[in-house]
């Protein structure tokens, strides 16, 4: 058993997947194996993966069926860690090392992440809350792990049955991540570990729709996280869960909330809960 399992899902990549590829094996911390796990490509990239003769890297050839796709890399680790990487991204060459002694060294924290720096159409440095209850909070609004940084123990979603779910479309990792948040301690490490590439064939960009209708389910469903951890017997709270939850539902229902005030308007109120030792989480 290696100690990391790298996964990329690899869909018509072959613009970009040799830089994806190179990234991963020129890591500091080389005691890995790579998954690339081909969703049904007809364009080269197969080729592309097939003429690495690293045995480190192993080639899936898989439908095209993306939930699927991921799931079965998830299935095929045989690892401590699993270390996430999208096709058209670049690990920094230290990631996995620090990564590795970060969980090493923090046996309670069930799945880190750590900040980015987009470059192509858009060049910034991307940050994240580093510590948990930040984590989760900020999840209301956006899901602030980013996936290409992911790095979980595996003996997490084995123990809880976790895995990327169909009824959240191009929003299924945003659901791995709430779901682990949900069930394990999540932190991020303050250090740029992947280079996001940012071009017009991102999922995020094509299917931008889809994407937002699952980010937003995803954000109710963290909602009603926070508000069952409400701390039972305090007049305030007792108000909320008797008066104030069922106005603002009956408000949602009559359209009142768009999604961008709704949101922010719950985060608000949840921090603030959280604050006063309200919500036992």
């Amino acid at each position: 058993m290696k100690p990391i399992t790298v996964i990329i899902p690899v869909y018509n990549a072959e613009a970009f997947l040799q830089d994806a590829i190179d990234s991963v094996l020129y890591q500091t911390f080389s005691d890995f194996e790579l998954l690339l796990m081909d969703d049904g490509s007809t364009d080269n990239s197969p080729a592309i993966i097939q003429s690495y003769t690293d045995p480190r890297v192993k080639y899936f050839s898989c439908p095209h069926d993306f939930i699927d796709t991921f799931n079965r890399g998830l299935e095929l680790a045989d690892s401590k860690y699993m270390a996430l990487l999208d096709h058209d991204d670049i690990m920094m060459p230290y990631r996995l090392q620090i990564q590795f002694e970060f969980m090493e060294s923090n046996p309670d924290i069930a799945a880190c992440g750590g900040y980015m720096h987009s470059f192509g159409k858009d060049s910034r440095k991307m940050l994240t809350p580093l510590a948990h209850q930040d984590i989760i909070h900020t999840m209301l609004l956006y899901n602030p792990i980013f996936n290409p940084t992911g790095f979980i123990r595996r003996q997490v979603l084995t123990d809880h049955h976790i895995k990327y779910e169909r009824d959240y479309s191009f929003s299924a990792d945003d659901k791995l991540w709430s779901e682990i948040g949900k069930t394990g301690k999540l932190a991020a490490i303050p250090n740029v570990l992947t280079l996001h590439r940012i071009h017009d064939e991102q999922k995020s960009v094509k299917y931008i729709s889809q994407c937002l209708e699952g980010a937003q389910k995803v954000k109710m469903e963290m909602l009603d996280f926070f508000l069952s951890h409400l701390k039972k017997g305090d007049d305030l709270t007792d108000a909320i869960d008797k008066d104030f939850i069922p106005a603002i539902d009956g408000l949602g229902e009559m359209g009142f909330f768009s999604g961008e005030v709704f949101f922010p308007f719950m985060y608000e109120l949840i921090g603030g809960l959280i604050k006063r030792g309200l919500i036992e989480i």
